[in-house]
C-alpha cells in the first residue's frame, strides 16, 4: 500500500517501529518520521504514525519534546504547521546514503547546544528523525556524542542501536564514526542565535556562525621607492633605514587600505582588495610635480654657472 504521487510512503518505512526510547544520559529520542493525513489512505490504522501521535506516544511515557530536528531531503511529508506552538523545529536538509559534510555535522551540533543551554532549567527532549529515523539520524546523533560529550565511538553506536530498537545499517556511515576513535574532543564556544521556528524565521546559516576575523599581516614587505623620486646623485639617495620603512600612502587620518606586493604589477603600485592593479594617484601627482622641479633647480645651476664665469 505504498501508493502514488505526493502520498507515497517511504520505501520500507512500515519495517521499522515509529519511536525509540529516550538515550539514557542525554536528551536525544529518535524516530521514523511522522507522516501527514493525507498519507493514511496508503496505511493500515495500525501502520499510521502522525505528528499528532509522536506527541501522545511521548506524553505517555512522562517525557515532553522540546525540539524536533528533521533530517529527511524533503519537506513532503509533514510541516511545522502541524506541531505544537511551543515545540521547537529545525530543518536540516540532509542527504541519504552519503556521509554529512561538514557543514551539515556543524549546524547540527550548534543546533542541539543552542537548545541545551536555553533548556538548562528543563528535562526537554531533542526527538531526531530522517526518513526511518536510523542510519542519518544515527550518525549525526553518535557524532554529537563523540565530538562534543567525548564518548566513544563503539559506546555511542551502540548506545543509539538499543535506544532506537533498530542497529544503524550503513556500513559507510557506521566506519567513518569509528574512524573518530582517539580524535581531540571539539568544543563550540560561540553558537549565534538559536535557528528555531520560533526564535527566527530565517534557518540556521553555520556559514555565518564560521566567519572569522582574518588575523593583522606582521611585518608586512616594504613597498619599492618609485624609480623617479629621487635625483641620480648620491647625496639625494634615500638611506638605508628610510628604504626599510613603508610609505605612507593614506589620505589625511583616514587608515590606507590594505596593499600586498604583485609581482605582475608595476612597482610601488596599488593593489585592490578586488585583485586589480593601479599606480596611486597620489604617487602619480608626485612624480609630475618632481620633473620640473628637477628642472627649475637644472636651470638655476646653469645660471649660477654662468655668472660665476663672467665674474
Amino acid at each position: 500500500m505504498a501508493g502514488r504521487g505526493a502520498a507515497r510512503v517511504p520505501e520500507r518505512w512500515t519495517d521499522y517501529i515509529p519511536l525509540g526510547r529516550r538515550m539514557p544520559g542525554t536528551r536525544f529520542i529518535a524516530f521514523k518520521v511522522p507522516l501527514k493525513k493525507s498519507f493514511d489512505r496508503n496505511l493500515l490504522p495500525e501502520e499510521r504514525f502522525s505528528p499528532r501521535d509522536l506527541i501522545r506516544k511521548v506524553r505517555e511515557r512522562k517525557e515532553e519534546l522540546g525540539l524536533i530536528i528533521d533530517l529527511t531531503y524533503t519537506r513532503r511529508y509533514y510541516g511545522p504547521e502541524e506541531l505544537p506552538a511551543t515545540l521547537c523545529y529545525s530543518k536540516i536538509l540532509t542527504m541519504g546514503h552519503e556521509i554529512p559534510n561538514k557543514q551539515t555535522i556543524f549546524q547540527f551540533k550548534c543546533v542541539v547546544k543552542k537548545f541545551l543551554n536555553d533548556n538548562k532549567d528543563n528535562d526537554k527532549l531533542i526527538g531526531v528523525h530522517c526518513t526511518h529515523g536510523l542510519n542519518r539520524t544515527g550518525y549525526l546523533v553518535c557524532r554529537y556524542l563523540i565530538d562534543v560529550e567525548g564518548m566513544e565511538p563503539n559506546a555511542a553506536i551502540e548506545l543509539f542501536n538499543k535506544s532506537r530498537g533498530h542497529p544503524i545499517e550503513r556500513t559507510n556511515y557506521i566506519q567513518d564514526l569509528r574512524n573518530r576513535a582517539g580524535k581531540k574532543k571539539c568544543g563550540l564556544k560561540s553558537l549565534g542565535s538559536g535557528p528555531f521556528r520560533e526564535k527566527s524565521s530565517a534557518p540556521a546559516n553555520p556559514r555565518k556562525q564560521m566567519v572569522k576575523a582574518h588575523p593583522p599581516r606582521s611585518a608586512q614587505p616594504p613597498l619599492a621607492v618609485p624609480r623617479n623620486a629621487g635625483s641620480a646623485k648620491r647625496k639625494h639617495q634615500p638611506s638605508p633605514t628610510a628604504l626599510a620603512q613603508p610609505l605612507d600612502l593614506g589620505h589625511g587620518q583616514e587608515a590606507p587600505e590594505q596593499r600586498r606586493m604583485c609581482s605582475l604589477a608595476p612597482r610601488n603600485c596599488w593593489v585592490s582588495p578586488k585583485g586589480l592593479s593601479f599606480p596611486h594617484p597620489q604617487n602619480s601627482q608626485n612624480s609630475q610635480k618632481a620633473t620640473p622641479a628637477r628642472k627649475r633647480r637644472h636651470r638655476r645651476r646653469k645660471h649660477v654657472g654662468t655668472e660665476q664665469g663672467m665674474s
